[in-house]
């Protein structure tokens, strides 16, 4: 049987190492690439800071940071259950971080995170809407 001119039994070995090369060069790169450039700057996602009369969120800091959306989860199956609201909504979410797009969105944008609850839920982000939002909750 005939063998390839291109690929025969003398240069098999040197077709093999080239390919393997030519396949691991771009996870080369990217490590020397990532041991070089050991000073990144990480971006400082979270801006907006909570309003000082705050001093903690319903949970602890790197919990919600985290875990936010595990928290709210939870916070709307115990509503839809069993109609408890255990005192938490976006509004009030709102009352402490009063910027939307410097809280919420800037965040979900840099974790490539689709951001859906606004749809629906009102999130306040001036003082009339806060009023607004804070008698609308009182009424009910």
């Amino acid at each position: 049987m005939k063998l390839s001119n291109t690929l025969n039994r003398e240069n098999r070995g040197v077709v093999a190492t080239a390919l393997v090369i030519i396949i691991l060069l771009p996870f080369g790169a990217s490590i020397v690439g990532f041991v070089i450039d050991t000073n990144r700057e990480v971006p400082d996602v979270f801006l907006e800071k909570a309003d000082p009369r705050w001093e903690s969120c319903v949970k602890e800091t790197d919990y919600m940071r985290f875990y936010h959306m595990d928290f709210l989860k939870e916070v709307r199956e115990e509503v839809v259950r069993s109609g408890s609201p255990m005192g938490v909504t976006l509004a009030g979410c709102g009352d402490c971080h009063r910027n939307r797009v410097d809280f919420c969105d800037k965040c979900h944008v840099a974790a490539s995170v689709s951001l859906d609850c606004f749809g629906c839920h009102f999130y306040p982000e001036t003082d009339a809407e806060r009023l607004s939002a804070g008698m609308e909750a009182n009424d009910g």
